[in-house]
């Protein structure tokens, strides 16, 4: 275990500051039910799901951004002069050239990789950290700093791209919190039914069906 927190069809969004110039912030901001999909000056490509915020920042010797509660697929292009680190909460995600999904909420963290490789690091000891590779993805605890490494279908992290969600055994308090990214209207799970174990399929439409679905397979 180790202390890590990494804090990320419609196309939408805000763009809160200007054109990127070279070193200038620029924050991104989608609402939830939108998503976005932009193109940073050295070729990197990111996708933002609803209710995401990230700032990025360029310059000649370095390329960073810097997550809140969010979730983004990043396909960053190979700079070996300049690292692509993703700062979020006491971590860091650093990658040269590489394919990747970061899904963070009020208490948990995962990245998982889909080309290439990733190291996940504590910012305040970089020895503690976790090289993943294709398939691999850590999840994080916030309440237990737990940190676990498993197997994953390269694919099943970005399926929010492609209009679903895939869950095997995840507790329905993460659904509720992926539901309430892909629709304008929030979604609340009671405390006492928050635990619940669910595995299936959620195909994202319209949200009354969706909740209606889910309370079927449940």
């Amino acid at each position: 275990d180790f202390a890590l927190a990494v804090r990320l069809h419609n196309i939408a969004g805000v763009l809160l500051i200007g054109p990127m110039i070279e070193g200038r912030a620029v924050t991104y901001v989608t609402a939830p039910g939108q998503t976005r999909e932009i193109t940073l000056r050295d070729g990197t490509k990111i996708a933002m799901n609803g209710g995401s915020r990230l700032t990025v920042r360029l310059t000649g010797q370095s390329r960073t951004v810097e997550m809140g509660e969010a979730e983004a697929a990043f396909d960053v292009t190979h700079d070996p002069s300049r690292p692509f680190l993703v700062t979020v909460g006491e971590s860091q995600v650093r990658v040269l050239g590489t394919a990747f999904n970061i899904r963070r909420d009020a208490t948990s963290t995962r990245v998982s990789v889909s080309r290439g490789v990733v190291q996940v690091s504590d910012l305040q000891d970089a020895a503690r950290a976790v090289r993943l590779t294709v398939g691999e993805t850590v999840s994080r605890y916030d309440a237990t700093d737990r940190a676990v490494v498993s197997r994953v279908d390269a694919q099943e992290a970005q399926a929010w791209r492609a209009g679903h969600l895939i869950y095997n055994d995840r507790p329905l308090s993460e659904v509720a919190t992926d539901l309430s990214r892909a629709f304008s209207i929030p979604v609340t799970v009671a405390d006492d039914a928050a635990a619940i174990r669910f595995t299936g399929v959620l195909e994202l439409g319209d949200e009354d069906r969706v909740i209606t679905r889910l309370e079927g397979f449940l």
